[in-house]
């Protein structure tokens, strides 16, 4: 097979693809009205601990702790 059909059916590969995924995105999306919201909610929840895993990658584990006590105080707004 020459070359330039072999790129061409990896594009057209690729495409139909990304039409499935776009496709089951919308089966599921009109299936589930409320997962967007819970996607959302999800990621604010995960969002605390994501910053604190990152403070406490560093090789300071000082930082760590100063991450969690920033995380355990309110906000002043």
């Amino acid at each position: 097979m020459p070359k330039i059909y072999w790129k061409l059916e990896r594009i057209a590969f690729s495409l139909v693809v990304l039409l499935a995924l776009a496709c089951f995105g919308l089966i599921v999306w009109q299936k589930n009205p409320g997962m967007t919201l819970a996607i959302q909610t999800g990621g604010e929840m995960l969002m605390p601990s994501s910053e604190h895993l990152l403070g406490c990658m560093a090789p300071d584990q000082g930082g760590c702790e100063r991450m969690l006590i920033e995380l355990k105080t309110p906000d002043k707004t």
